[in-house]
């Protein structure tokens, strides 16, 4: 039979770990001056020093978190440790246009001189106009106060998924503002529209047509006359998908047509200098800038680069808008 295992020999801190005999663990406990007794035969002494069941090694560090940290509108992906998009159901990200900015202004009237514009920080932007159906929720909520509804052309609020129409500036802020959101102001309404490349319209350089969009082909009848591809009041959102601008991120629809699209911005003409985040505000000036053109409106009036302003409570049949959510912190 073999001899007992002794797992501690101690005395004043002294430890020795062997396998002997008993003979030769007394031998060895009589050298260190320890007054204690060998055990006895077949027993087995427990160590009092904690001994390691396996080789852990040291504590793994955690994967570090993005860096920089993600914005407000994205998520930091824990494989890659990216920032990514991160916009919510119904809104497209749009990115922020780095250091080399874009041309803003394409000299289609006086006061639309190019310049460069630089945006530092994404956003997200509805992908469609609002709905006449989601401003009744607003309306219904007590937030919002009810469109014209007299005259022709009117969406809301018996054409639900139609673009909300006969709506203010203040209606669109207000109605923005109710989902967490803001307008876009004009260089984020452009950027998203173009993303820079020149083109002329939402979809590319290729003339409109009734597939890509709600337009007036040929002369207009009159401002606000019975025109558009369908005779007159603009189309259902996102029923023209060939026509849309196309971002990573999705599909943002109707920036070229269907309606006018109302932006943050006071109506101004265009500084020659570069603009880094350019919004444009001025006390008592209560003309606002509307952008993308609408159903009554021909090919040159829905360029993306084509600007026009209009007063604060203008509400007419081919004006709408949509709404942008800021990046946040």
């Amino acid at each position: 039979m073999a001899p007992p295992v002794l797992t501690q020999l101690a005395c004043g801190g002294g430890l020795a770990r062997a396998r002997a005999r008993e003979a030769a663990a007394a031998l060895a406990l009589a050298l260190l001056g320890c007054s204690e007794a060998p055990p006895a035969a077949g027993t087995t002494v427990a160590s009092a020093i904690p001994t390691a069941t396996a080789a852990t090694g040291p504590p793994k560090a955690s994967r570090p978190a993005c860096a920089p940290a993600c914005l407000g509108i994205e998520r930091c992906d824990a494989a890659s440790r990216r920032c990514l998009p991160s916009c919510p159901a119904g809104e497209i990200y749009v990115p922020a246009t780095g250091p080399a900015g874009f041309t803003m202004g394409a000299g289609l009237k006086h006061d639309d001189v190019p310049h460069k514009v630089v945006l530092t920080r994404p956003y997200c932007l509805d992908a469609t106009e609002v709905t006449a159906g989601a401003y009744k929720e607003c309306v219904d909520a007590g937030k919002c106060e009810p469109p014209r509804l007299w005259g022709r052309w009117s969406t809301y609020p018996n054409e639900p998924e139609h673009p909300v129409n006969k709506v203010s500036w203040r209606h669109a802020l207000a109605y923005c503002e109710f989902r967490g959101k803001t307008l876009p102001t004009e260089a984020q309404w452009e950027w998203a529209a173009t993303g820079g490349d020149g083109r002329k319209w939402a979809w590319g350089n290729e003339p409109p047509d009734c597939a890509r969009t709600d337009f007036t082909a040929g002369p207009l009848p009159s401002p606000g006359g019975d025109a558009g591809c369908h005779g007159g009041g603009p189309s259902k959102v996102g029923s023209h998908p060939s026509g849309a601008k196309l971002w990573p991120a999705g599909a943002i629809h109707d920036l070229s047509g269907n309606v006018w699209e109302w932006c943050l911005d006071q109506y101004a003409p265009y500084p020659e200098a570069e603009q880094t985040d350019p919004l444009v505000r001025e006390p008592n000036h209560l003309v606002y800038v509307i952008r993308g053109g609408g159903w009554n409106r021909s090919a040159r009036g829905i360029l993306v680069h084509y600007r026009a302003g209009a007063a604060v409570g203008y509400q007419v049949p081919g004006l709408g808008f949509r709404c942008a959510r800021n990046a946040g912190g």
